[in-house]
């Protein structure tokens, strides 16, 4: 068994300084033995120790708790995983009629609606209806990015209309069902959905980098209303907990308590091998399966992760947008500690036929376009990132361009450092007759245009 207390307790300081992030809250189960540990502060302005009871927004990892509810009504005969939605929901919600519980929890549906984040701080405006049933009208009746069930896309509001169906199903409020279906039988006792409930704790503070480096509070920085996340994106993102709690939630949902279909591979993500199943990302490591979840919101980065072969279990949480390099870090030192070396990805130079069958513009939309192109170096590539144009009022996520891009897969990129170390995939599809249509940008598709 590593001593992951020490481990953590020699490095954690030098990762956080590194990445210029406050303060971290990390919880490892392993081979019976829980180790619980804050570093760092929960705020520049004002600063107090982190510790395993701070509480942090957990962004995406809200989701798995989504599909926790959503299996309980599989097994429970409530809902039917490939019935169509629309029937569960308002007849005027305009919800395409083709579109399963299934396509929503998966995100194979074909919603996109990126304008529940571009035009938040407009439709949020003047204390407007922020519940998970008044969101459906502001997307349902976008055109989809993709005949359901056809292909993979990650997609935040889809997540909404599988919240709405858990609500019109169970006649209560989304907030309600997740106290009483997991946060109470886990043991949850301080995880919470919004900040009145967070202000009687410890939280941590969002944060972000000056261009010098150092840390910056954020504050009104988001789409959301002030600090809390909309109503509607709870399910999806707005769940707020700590190091502790979800360590109980990591136990809660490998114990008998969980739904039967909780961990079954339910679609595909777009890359070979990679699935999911009720919102879980299922993969594996070293040939063992995992399930894990990401979240990033503005000023927070996390990630969960169970290996229940193994008896591992662990989840960081940090309070700054740039806290993805320090959840990567200490993803890695425990993976290595309990597997030994573990080969990163193999990396190649591009060919010229994929280099030019890769060239052009896709559409990220409301992050704006990305352009392929020739890299600097033979065998290489670069993303050129073209901003997005704005109305008045919407709120846009920067994209960030790459200089130095690599071959990881048959199928995908790797964005990678000046020194080479890897950073990040960039998936892209091809159609049946080989050509290039789309590239995954941070799991959502992006169509090449005309350009």
């Amino acid at each position: 068994m590593a001593d992951f207390g020490e481990l953590l307790d020699e490095r954690i300081d030098a990762i956080l300084e590194r990445h210029g992030v406050p303060g971290a809250a990390i919880g490892i189960r392993h081979a019976g033995t829980e180790i619980l540990r804050g570093f760092g502060h929960t705020s520049v302005a004002n600063p107090l120790p982190v510790d395993p009871d701070t509480i942090f927004q957990v962004g995406s990892i809200s989701k798995t708790l989504l599909g926790f509810i959503i299996g309980k009504l599989l097994d429970e005969a409530e809902v039917g995983l490939d019935d169509p939605v629309a029937p569960l929901l308002d007849p005027e919600s305009g919800i395409d009629p083709r579109i399963t519980l299934r396509h929503t929890i998966t995100h194979t549906s074909g919603i996109d609606a990126q304008n529940m984040i571009a035009d938040a701080p407009n439709l949020l405006a003047g204390r407007a209806n922020d519940s998970i049933q008044a969101s459906l009208r502001h997307f349902a009746r976008r055109p989809l990015l993709f005949e359901p069930g056809s292909d993979f896309s990650y997609s935040g509001p889809g997540i909404m209309v599988a919240a709405a169906v858990v609500e019109r199903v169970t006649g209560r409020a989304y907030a309600d069902v997740l106290r009483d279906t997991v946060l109470v039988p886990a043991g949850m006792e301080i995880t919470c959905t919004t900040a009145d409930e967070a202000i009687l704790r410890r939280v941590a503070a969002p944060h972000g980098r000056t261009p010098d480096g150092e840390p910056e509070l954020l504050v009104d920085r988001g789409w959301q209303r002030h600090w809390q996340l909309p109503g509607w994106d709870v399910p999806g993102g707005g769940v707020l907990s700590t190091a502790r709690e979800l360590m109980r939630y990591a136990r809660f949902v490998t114990s008998d308590a969980a739904p039967s279909r909780l961990f079954e591979i339910l679609a595909d993500r777009g890359p070979r091998g990679e699935h999911i199943g009720l919102a879980w990302h299922l993969d594996e490591i070293e040939g063992h399966p995992s399930m894990s979840h990401d979240g990033l919101t503005i000023g927070y980065a996390s990630r969960l992760v169970l290996v229940p072969a193994l008896d591992l279990a662990y989840t960081v949480l940090t309070n700054s947008l740039e806290g993805g390099g320090v959840v990567a870090e200490i993803d890695r030192l425990i993976k290595t500690e309990v597997l030994g070396h573990i080969p990163g990805r193999t990396l190649s130079p591009v060919p010229a036929e994929l280099a030019e069958a890769l060239a052009g513009t896709y559409d990220c939309g409301f992050y704006g376009t990305m352009t392929v192109a020739p890299g600097r170096h033979s065998g290489e590539l670069r993303l050129i990132a073209n901003a997005a144009a704005t109305e008045p009022g919407q709120y846009v996520i920067d994209l960030e361009s790459a200089d130095r891009v690599l071959q990881c897969a048959p199928d995908a990129l790797m964005i990678i450092d000046d020194d080479g170390s890897p950073v990040s995939d960039v998936p892209f599809v091809q159609d049946r007759y080989g050509r290039i249509t789309a590239i995954r940008w941070h799991g959502r598709i992006a169509h090449r245009t005309g350009a």
